[in-house]
C-alpha cells in the first residue's frame, strides 16, 4: 500500500530527510518515532503530497506521488498534528464541506458523514460548533476528516498529542478499527508505550535517516544483549547467598541486589539457558517466586538507539 525508496528531502543546507525507505502493506498499523526535528512531519508531508520530495519515489497503491497526485490525495486521509478550524461551523457543516470538497454525490453524503460520526462517536455533537469542542473531541473530528473520502492509507501525526489518558485509550480503539477495516495506518507520536500497544511494525528515525524498522519485538530482540533477568525469592534473606551462588556461573555479569528479596542480572547466553539456571538455583534450595527475563520498553529502545546515532538529534529536519 505505501512504498517508500530512497527518499530525500533538503532545505538549503539541512538533509532534513536523508535517502529514507520502508514498505508497509494494506491493514498494516506503523508507528513512526523519533527526535523532534528528526524529519517525521517532513516525512508524512510527502507522503501525502503536501511536500515535493528532492529526491526519491514514494508510491501509494502502486501509484507514484509525482505522477498521480490527485488520485493519490484521494486515497489517503492525513491528520495533521495542527488543522484549520471554522469556529462558527457545526460537526455536520464542517464535514459537509470536506465532503464537497471530495465532489461525493449527495445522496451519498449524508450517509458518509453519519457514518463516520457514529464511528468517531460525534453522533450526539453534530450539531454542536467546532469552537465549544473539547480537545479530545476536536481530534475526533480531525479523523473524521481525515476518513470523509474513505481513504485506504492513513498519515497521522501526533494524533493523541494533549489528550487526557481516556481519550487515548478511544484513539487507540479508534486506530486498530481502522486496521481491521483494511486501512493502513502509518502514525507519528511521542507516547511509545501506547504506540508499542497498537502497531504491527516501528520506524525510527534521527536525523532525517532510518535507524531501525521493523515489528517491536524485532526491535526489542535487536536491542538486546543477552538477557535481563529479575529473580524475587520468598525469602528475602536468601538474596546474599543467591548473589553468591549467581557470580560463580559463567556468563552471568552486573548482579544486583534490591529490596524485598528482588534481584537483577544480566545473562550473556543462549535463551535456553534461562529455564536450566532456574532449576540449578531451585535444588540449591532457594525460594524462587519469580524468574524471568525483562523486555526493554520501547522507551529504552529509543533512547538507546538515537542514543548510538551521532550523539542524537542535531536539530535537523522538522
Amino acid at each position: 500500500m505505501l512504498k517508500v525508496d530512497n527518499l530525500t528531502k533538503i532545505f538549503g543546507k539541512t538533509r532534513a530527510v536523508d535517502d529514507l525507505s520502508f514498505e508497509l502493506e494494506e491493514g498494516d498499523v506503523c508507528g513512526f518515532i523519533g527526535p523532534n526535528g528528526a524529519g517525521k512531519t517532513t516525512t508524512m508531508r510527502i507522503i501525502a503530497t503536501l511536500e515535493e520530495p528532492t529526491d526519491g519515489q514514494v508510491r501509494v497503491g502502486g501509484e507514484s506521488i509525482h505522477e498521480e497526485p490527485y488520485r493519490i490525495r484521494r486515497r489517503i486521509g492525513f491528520m495533521p498534528d495542527h488543522y484549520g478550524t471554522y469556529p462558527d461551523m457545526t460537526c455536520r457543516d464542517y464535514l459537509e464541506f470536506y465532503a464537497r470538497a471530495y465532489e461525493i454525490e449527495p445522496k451519498a453524503r449524508a450517509r458518509r458523514i453519519d457514518g463516520i460520526m457514529d464511528f468517531t462517536g460525534l453522533g450526539d455533537i453534530a450539531d454542536k460548533k467546532v469552537e465549544e469542542l473539547s480537545k479530545g473531541m476536536r481530534q475526533r473530528l480531525n479523523l473524521s476528516r481525515a476518513l470523509i473520502n474513505d481513504p485506504k492509507l492513513m498519515v497521522m501525526d501526533e494524533p493523541a498529542a494533549g489528550l487526557d489518558p481516556r481519550a487515548r485509550v478511544e484513539l487507540r480503539y479508534l486506530i486498530r478499527n481502522l486496521a481491521e477495516q483494511g486501512k493502513t495506518v502509518f502514525v507519528s507520536s511521542h507516547i511509545l508505550t501506547e504506540l508499542s500497544e497498537i502497531c504491527d511494525h516501528m520506524l525510527i528515525i534521527d536525523q532525517g535517516r532510518k535507524i531501525s524498522f521493523g515489528s517491536v519485538e524485532e526491535i526489542q530482540r535487536g536491542l538486546r544483549e543477552g538477557f535481563e533477568i529479575r529473580v524475587r525469592l520468598v525469602d528475602p534473606s536468601q538474596v546474599e547467598g543467591l548473589v553468591r551462588f549467581l557470580v560463580q556461573r559463567p556468563g552471568i555479569q552486573d548482579v544486583r541486589p534490591g529490596e524485598n528479596g528482588v534481584l537483577l542480572f544480566s545473562l550473556r547466553d543462549e535463551a535456553e539457558r534461562i529455564p536450566a539456571l532456574l532449576r540449578e538455583a531451585v535444588n540449591e534450595g532457594f525460594s524462587v517466586m519469580e524468574f524471568r527475563p525483562e523486555t526493554p520498553t520501547m522507551e529504552d529502545v529509543f533512547m538507546r538507539i538515537t542514543g548510538q546515532t551521532n550523539g542524537g538529534n542535531n536539530g535537523n529536519g522538522a
